[in-house]
């Protein structure tokens, strides 16, 4: 990566939560101050020089990445903590220093719940970024840019304690061309709030570890993407056999590459690609928030799921904290759910192995 990849000297266990909460208050007070226009590089930006990102958002802001994520732009940036956690913004600087946001980072504690508009999407067909990071990629909505946004978000581990991780995601927009199509784009995105995070992670006192250099961000599938289920080899690889799957009368897989992310999907369909059985696993605030609603029934449990949606829940190390698997079949489908229970076991089984969990149960 860059400055930020290597690692700084732990905080002994017992301390590291508060640590952490004194280090919030200090950017707070900060804020508070009046202090964030000038430490974000905000002067700089209205006097005309090309420094505006040096020292921005406390010194944390990865400069460099971000000033080749938007070359040739007049940016300015501030940073504040807010109710939702500490944000970043870098936004495009006009006359009036008003321009509209370019780069954006968020950074929450990966145990607080989701506020009732504080959630932070993954993405529709988000993928996980690989290289040993427990994170994904996905393109902006059809309607707000496609692939001209971008978001990354992964999810940072302070220690080995259940739930004691943060949660990051950055939002980016371009300009023009290829936009997040190019692959190097996706690269620069993910490096940038990497570096960013990290940074402001261990300020906190929590002792994050890059995993490696973000060197390839796979692209999103098509959201009609599919493959033959005998063909799966990613997260639907291995969920049901040959005869389940005619029994249900799946015969294709919606799936991305077995590698962990913060929410993994596997959705089963018929011959033509209709979906008939979606499996996911949801880690940190995502799996928090997938246990608080919904009508599943414990997969080991006795009683029969009315409509077949059963779930199981496994403790993992760090941020990926207490990790939800669900399945939900279609309605109207007729349910086996011996075999339905056995599938999701499976699912359950390989995604808690790539994130080094308990078994499920």
């Amino acid at each position: 990566m860059s400055k930020d990849s290597g690692k700084d000297q732990a905080a002994p266990s017992g301390r590291r939560r508060g640590v952490r909460a004194v280090a919030l208050a200090s950017a707070a007070a900060v804020v508070l101050a009046g202090g964030a226009f000038w430490l974000s590089g905000g002067y700089d930006a209205w006097r005309g020089t090309g420094d505006a990102l040096d020292g921005a958002c406390d010194g944390h802001l990865a400069d460099g990445p971000v000033r080749q994520l938007l070359p040739g732009v007049a940016l300015t940036a501030s940073g504040a903590l807010q109710h939702d956690g500490w944000r970043c913004t870098v936004a495009e600087a006009d006359t009036t220093g008003q321009g509209g946001t370019r780069f954006q980072v968020r950074v929450r504690d990966a145990q607080e719940p989701f506020g009732p508009d504080g959630s932070i999407d993954p993405g529709d067909g988000a993928v996980p970024l690989g290289g040993g990071w427990t994170g994904s990629f996905a393109y902006g909505a059809p309607g707000d840019g496609g692939p001209a946004r971008g978001r990354v978000v992964v999810l940072l581990d302070c220690g080995d304690e259940t739930g004691d991780g943060l949660l990051a995601a950055a939002d980016a927009r371009l300009g023009g061309g290829e936009g997040f199509r190019d692959a190097g784009a996706r690269a620069r995105l993910a490096t940038a709030l990497a570096d960013t995070a990290l940074s402001y992670a261990r300020r906190t006192g929590c002792d994050a570890a890059a995993p490696g250099p973000v060197r390839e961000v796979a692209a999103p599938a098509a959201a009609d993407a599919r493959v033959p289920l005998d063909r799966a080899t990613g997260t639907c690889a291995g969920v049901v056999d040959a005869a389940t799957g005619r029994r249900w009368g799946a015969g294709t897989a919606a799936e991305t590459a077995a590698e962990p992310a913060p929410v993994e999907r596997c959705t089963l369909g018929s011959v033509s690609g209709t979906p008939l059985y979606a499996f996911t696993a949801s880690y940190g605030p995502y799996g928090e928030a997938a246990s608080s609603g919904g009508d599943a029934l414990p997969a080991l449990g006795k009683a029969n799921a009315p409509r077949g949606h059963y779930r199981m829940t496994a403790r993992c190390p760090g941020a990926d904290g207490t990790a939800v698997y669900e399945i939900e079949p279609d309605d109207g489908l007729a349910l086996d759910h011996v075999s339905l229970r056995t599938a999701l076991k499976s699912f359950a089984t390989a995604s808690a192995e790539r994130h080094a969990c308990d078994a499920p149960s």
